[in-house]
């Protein structure tokens, strides 16, 4: 790294209120992780659709059969294009009068809302399942962004709730595989000591070291938290106890 790097690179930082040391520790024990906020976007979301878009980690592909008619809205307000027919589309929302699909129309790439008896491709219960994917998905989004942890949450939203574990362990046995993660918190603790100088005379010295304040141990089972075990001092849970979330439900 050139000097000149060097110096923006600290002048950046310095702006943002840390220090070039600061930016490169670790300090153990949690880890706070930054998300996205996926109940935002800017897209004008239909009351009581249900958008794939943040919600399901692959596209979700359709049919689309027949020429069909595509809308801005679900009223019908502003006309779109006409989606070709006998084509691949993908699914972006669903609602009960409509689906909302990306394909191929005249002019280009368009996304809109598609009469439902012009799509197919799904299987008879996705909507079912959909909506309970959904109300799950709702839960556990205000889980994590309260760095909460539930009875039934996954390894992958443990860790995007908390943050890494600090330690990680799986057992396999007659009756299946369990992991474990380990999740530890530090706090600083002055230590004084009395030194000498060169000359013999004494005098105290206090350095700060870092001591376990408090462990969580969350057990799976089935890719779904089994059981979760804390020391005094954290709090993972809401006030009461934990709350249990559905297992996971795939669409597919």
């Amino acid at each position: 790294m050139n000097l000149r790097a060097l110096i923006f690179g600290t002048t950046i930082l310095l702006l943002l209120g840390q220090s070039p040391a600061f930016s490169q520790l670790r300090r153990p024990g949690f880890v706070t992780v930054e998300r996205e906020d996926r109940t935002k976007s800017r897209l004008n979301r239909e009351e009581g659709a249900i958008y794939l878009d943040g919600m399901v980690t692959n596209e979700v592909k359709v049919r689309i059969d027949k020429t069909a008619p595509a809308y801005s809205n679900l009223t019908g307000d502003r006309w779109l294009g006409n989606l070709f027919d006998k084509q691949n589309a993908v699914l972006l929302a669903v609602s009960d009068r409509a689906y909302r699909v990306r394909g191929k129309a005249k002019q280009g790439q368009i996304a809109g809302w598609v009469s439902k008896a012009a799509v197919s491709g799904l299987p008879a219960d996705f909507e079912k399942k959909l909506k309970e994917f959904h109300e799950r998905y709702v839960i556990v989004e205000k889980l994590i962004e309260n760095k909460q942890v539930a009875l039934g949450m996954t390894v992958e939203e443990v860790i995007a709730s908390i943050g890494p574990p600090d330690k990680r362990s799986s057992k396999i046995t007659q009756t299946g595989r369990t992991d474990t993660l380990e999740f530890i918190s530090y706090e600083r603790v002055p230590q004084t000591t009395v030194v000498y100088d060169s000359f013999g005379r004494a005098f105290p010295s206090t350095q700060y070291v870092e001591v376990e304040s408090g462990r969580v141990v969350i057990e799976f089972a089935n890719d779904a938290v089994s059981s979760i075990s804390e020391s005094e001092g954290l709090e993972m849970g809401e006030a009461g106890g934990y709350r249990i979330v559905p297992p996971p439900i795939f669409l597919f």
